[in-house]
C-alpha cells in the first residue's frame, strides 16, 4: 500500500505542475480597444464649453487670448466626409468645435485624441454658423494615447435644430425616424433629408466618404454640423445608420 500512494502522489505533483504551466501561458482576457485617457489633473485643460465661451461674437476672427489652457479632445469626424483639414473635436464637458488645421498636418483619424495648445496663436470665428478653431500650429496639436468617455445625447430632429449652436460638433443619436428621402447631388456629394415625428434635418455626404446611406433606415448616429445657419447631422460610416 505505502508504493501505490508514493506513485498516486508523484502522479498528482505532476498533474498539479502542468495544470499550474498552461495556466500562467494564457494571455490575460480583456478589452483590445485603446485604453481611456485617465482623468487629468484639475486644472490641467480648458473645457470645451469654457473655450468656446472666449468668443464674443460680432463677426470678427478673434485671437486666443494669450495664457489660454490647453484642451484635450476627441476626433469625432471622418476625414473623407468633411472638407480638407476639417475635423470636428468633442471632450468630456458635452461641447465641441471644427479644428481647421493648417497645411502640411498629419490626417488625424476617426477617435484620436488630440491635445490642442491655441493660447495666442489661435483664430476663433464662425464658419458658415459653425464655430472654428484655425491657425494652430502643428507642433501645437499633439495627439495623445487613448481615447475619452464622450456621451452622445439621444434627441429628435426639432431639439437639434434648436440646440445647434450649443451641440455643433458633438454626437447625437436620432431613434424614431420614419423616412430617409434622398435629394440632390452636386459635384461634391448627395443631400438627403432625415424625418422624424417632429420634423427633418439634412444628411449630406460627401462622394469620397464612400458613404453608402440605407434608406430604409430608423436611427443614425452622427455629429451636429451647420451650414450657412441651418441645423444638419453628419455621419462617419455607412454603420451610423441602423
Amino acid at each position: 500500500m505505502q508504493k501505490i500512494n508514493i506513485k498516486w502522489s508523484g502522479f498528482i505533483a505532476i498533474l498539479l505542475m502542468s495544470l499550474f504551466t498552461v495556466s500562467c501561458d494564457k494571455q490575460p482576457i480583456g478589452p483590445t480597444g485603446p485604453d481611456p485617457v485617465g482623468p487629468p489633473a484639475p486644472g490641467q485643460y480648458i473645457t470645451l464649453t469654457d473655450f468656446r465661451a472666449l468668443y464674443t461674437g460680432g463677426g470678427a476672427d478673434q485671437t486666443v487670448p494669450a495664457g489660454t489652457k490647453k484642451f484635450r479632445a476627441q476626433v469625432i469626424s471622418n476625414s473623407a466626409n468633411e472638407a480638407v483639414g476639417n475635423y470636428r473635436l468633442q471632450d468630456e464637458s458635452g461641447s465641441g468645435i471644427i479644428l481647421y488645421s493648417v497645411v502640411g498636418s498629419p490626417v488625424y483619424s476617426l477617435g484620436s485624441v488630440l491635445e490642442v495648445d491655441a493660447a495666442g496663436v489661435g483664430i476663433v470665428n464662425l464658419y458658415n454658423g459653425d464655430m472654428e478653431l484655425r491657425a494652430v500650429p502643428q507642433a501645437k496639436v499633439v495627439p495623445v494615447n487613448g481615447t475619452l468617455v464622450l456621451t452622445t445625447r439621444t434627441a429628435t430632429t426639432a431639439q437639434i435644430v434648436t440646440n445647434k449652436d450649443a451641440w455643433a460638433s458633438t454626437l447625437v443619436k436620432i431613434t424614431g425616424i420614419t423616412s430617409i428621402v434622398q435629394g440632390s447631388t452636386n459635384g461634391t456629394g448627395t443631400n438627403y433629408t432625415i424625418n422624424d415625428a417632429s420634423g427633418s434635418l439634412p444628411l449630406f455626404v460627401r462622394t469620397a466618404s464612400g458613404i453608402t446611406v440605407n434608406l430604409s433606415g430608423t436611427s443614425i448616429t452622427g455629429y451636429v454640423s451647420i451650414f450657412n445657419s441651418t441645423a444638419q447631422i453628419s455621419i462617419r460610416s455607412a454603420s451610423d445608420i441602423q
